[in-house]
């Protein structure tokens, strides 16, 4: 029987190519962005997440990849601004976490996949994204101890600099440094992220629990 993911951020970049790789490799897949998608809700709305998620039906995968990101200086964000990137970058996957695992605890199955990003290492520019990415990578890891005992595996992906939306409102001398130390000396592409997230999401082994991907061709070594 066909496993039903939901993509968040599904409409474009990293999420638009998972939810392609996930349907091409036989998934029923929902979805989920402000606009243009499957499902069209704003992830700001995090006390309605419940009953979004409970409209859905069935879901076997999660992937959190909606994120936002905001190229100032943090004497310049605005209070608006950092209330968006903690909603929609921190505080939504990790409800939709909580909503979703009630169903995978049930069944005793489930993959859930987070978007952090190498942000989460280092002193990013965009002082709120790192710390939001480095929420997600904390995360992850409760996850996959709380959960993994029911059968549910949670993992994350962190990609370096990659050919997206969001990597165009980074700042150009960011971009620039970071395409000084990947070994391709190149941006990646969405579909390969995408094929990561697929593995993790399909054919990652049960041990491969709590793991953080490094997606960064050599631009951030650890």
């Amino acid at each position: 029987m066909p496993k039903t993911a939901l993509v968040t951020g599904a409409a474009r970049g990293i999420g638009r190519a998972t939810a392609e790789a996930l349907r091409n490799a036989g998934c029923n897949v929902i979805g989920l962005d402000r606009e243009a998608c499957d499902v069209v809700y704003d992830l700001t709305d995090i006390a309605g997440i419940p009953r979004m998620v409970e409209s859905l039906g069935e879901i076997d995968i999660l992937v959190n990849n909606a994120g936002v990101q905001t190229a100032v200086a943090i004497d310049r964000y605005t209070e608006e601004a950092r209330r968006r990137i903690l909603a929609v970058n921190l505080e939504a996957p990790v409800e939709l976490i909580r909503a979703l695992s009630k169903q995978m605890v049930a069944r005793k199955s489930g993959r859930i996949i987070n978007l952090a990003s190498i942000a989460a290492y280092g002193a990013h520019t965009d002082l709120w994204y790192g710390v939001t990415k480095a929420g997600v990578v904390s995360f992850t890891r409760s996850f996959a101890a709380l959960l993994g005992p029911q059968g549910i595996q949670v993992n994350a992906v962190a990609p370096g600099p990659i050919d997206t939306p969001l990597l165009d409102k980074a700042q150009p001398e960011r971009v620039l440094e970071l395409m000084t130390k990947v070994y391709t000396r190149r941006k990646g592409r969405p579909d390969e992220v995408a094929e990561a997230i697929r593995w993790l999401a399909l054919d990652a082994p049960p041990i491969i629990n709590g793991a953080v991907l490094d997606i960064t061709d050599g631009s951030f070594l650890r």
